[in-house]
């Protein structure tokens, strides 16, 4: 007999509210018997401070010691079935956490930050090892991984040790932790990874983070195990060199961090065992020399590729070519002072972003942006551009939302009449946020004076020129892409053919 049917209620309307009334008892006996969750008094556990959130208690302590730590403790040991979702100890002077300290006690987030804490005992972390989701020992002064203490944490998701003393990850450091899916280490002084360090860590773990560290190698045989890695973060180490094979074994890397290192060149094949690869950090190098096979693999998924400050002297457009799926270029800040023709040719197609910005650039060639049909942002700040022709822009003109040209030496001509007239198309679409913030400047040579490119005085420079006659009233005809021509050009026909 199904529950809540007129058998097992009884017929009429006496059955029916007698119905009602045990299912009302039921639901107030199930939550009667929830715990409920209330702070202790706030003079026993000063200067820690208690409130109550939505999945249990949340406990902040910060700038005391260790003794009124443990006081504050104890009396949260005597409540009973309470729920402390987090407990931040931030700012203290605790250099060692002592043996079951939190003996009895339900914590969900512990976080132990900037706290002086330089050992942790094996057993501190035995009693909450059930229950622990996330543990942040950041800003510390810990030499070591605390493995013994770790051990015991099963159910552990988010580990974070980052601005410590570490200089070593050694055999089995994390094993125990079978459940850890993100771990940072970023800021510690790690030069040394055993080939063993993260064993135990193959199952679930989806991020991790060395950066801000000593290495001066990919640690190749630590990380192969790592199959399910999503994201690597590599930055800011010392590592002088990559190699083909150096990431074999992460397969179902999407992301991977290797800016600011000291690389000076990409060999060839070095990525071709990420193929899922999306995004591609190698910005803040020293690079000079970008194989043409060198992201051979990255074909059908790199979607991001930051190759800014560095040292490079031209587009690496050879490199860049079996990229057909590129949509974020960024180039900034090297050494480009010339852009060939065909620089974007055979990849260009699905670029929305491209970053040009501080380089040495000097002259656009008239179909340099020809091939980038998808793009949306182009940032040409701080070149040495004199002169950016309306042809140049005029391939993009009716996708592109930012055209950043400040900061250019440029000169007062009519041949930058394009600008205002694009501009203003953009406020007629409402999507000129961005570009209100900028101011472009342009210089008249023969008056020695700078203009807002907005305010050139086109009356005084009488220019004359493809799509840009003088109109009866002085001003300028708006600026036509090839496309609108050819749809006008096309319609003409269409009408001469029907009507003439």
């Amino acid at each position: 007999m199904d529950f809540l049917s007129p058998g097992w209620c009884g017929r009429g309307p006496q059955g029916r509210w007698w119905c009602i009334a045990s299912c009302l008892s039921c639901f107030l006996s199930l939550v009667l018997a929830q715990p409920l969750q209330s702070c202790p008094a706030n003079q026993d556990i000063s200067p820690c401070v208690c409130t109550v959130k939505k999945n249990g208690l949340d406990i902040l302590c910060e700038n005391t010691n260790s003794h009124f730590i443990s006081q504050t403790m104890a009396v949260l040991k005597g409540k009973q079935n309470v729920v402390i979702y987090y407990l931040k100890l931030r700012h203290n002077t605790l250099h060692k956490l002592q043996g079951f300290v939190f003996l009895g006690m339900d914590i969900r987030h512990l976080t132990i930050h900037n706290s002086s804490l330089a050992a942790v005992e094996e057993s501190s972390l035995s009693s909450i090892g059930k229950k622990l989701t996330q543990l942040d020992f950041s800003q510390n002064v810990l030499s070591l991984v605390p493995s013994p203490a770790l051990h015991y944490l099963h159910h552990l998701l988010i580990l974070n040790l980052n601005h410590n003393k570490i200089s070593a990850i050694h055999s089995n450091a994390f094993e125990g932790l079978d459940t850890l899916e993100i771990l940072t280490m970023y800021e510690n002084k790690i030069f040394i990874i055993e080939p063993d360090a993260f064993k135990g860590l193959d199952k679930k773990l989806k991020r991790l983070n060395l950066g801000g560290n000593e290495l001066t190698r990919i640690p190749t045989e630590a990380l192969s195990i790592l199959d399910n890695l999503r994201k690597l973060e590599m930055q800011e180490n010392r590592i002088t060199e990559i190699s083909e094979g150096d990431f074999a074994g992460l397969r179902n890397l999407d992301s991977l961090g290797l800016a600011h290192n000291q690389l000076k060149e990409v060999p060839a094949n070095v990525f071709s065992h990420i193929s899922l690869l999306n995004s591609l950090e190698l910005d803040g190098n020293q690079i000079v020399r970008i194989d043409e096979n060198a992201f051979a693999g990255l074909e059908e998924n790199l979607q991001y590729l930051r190759l800014g400050d560095n040292n490079l002297h031209s587009i690496p457009s050879d490199s860049l070519r079996r990229l057909h799926r590129l949509r974020h270029l960024d180039l900034r800040a090297n050494n480009i002072s010339f852009i060939l023709e065909d620089a974007f040719t055979g990849y260009g197609d699905s670029i929305t972003f491209l970053n040009l910005q501080k380089n040495d650039i000097k002259t656009l060639p008239p179909l340099v942006f020809e091939n980038l049909n998808s793009l949306e942002t182009l940032n040409l700040q701080n070149n040495k551009l004199t002169h950016v022709p309306e042809e140049v822009i005029e391939p993009v003109v009716d996708t592109v939302r930012v055209i950043d040209i400040t900061d250019n030496p440029l000169v007062c001509e009519c041949e930058l009449r394009w600008f205002k007239a694009w501009l203003r198309n953009l406020r007629d679409k409402d999507d000129d946020e961005m570009m209100q913030k900028k101011t472009t400047i342009c210089t008249m040579p023969d008056q020695h004076r700078e203009y807002n490119l907005l305010d050139m005085p086109i009356e005084r420079m009488a220019c004359i020129g493809k799509n840009m006659e003088r109109t009866g009233t002085g001003h300028a005809a708006p600026l036509l892409s090839s496309a609108s021509r050819l749809q006008l050009l096309s319609a003409c026909l269409a009408y001469y053919a029907c009507c003439a």
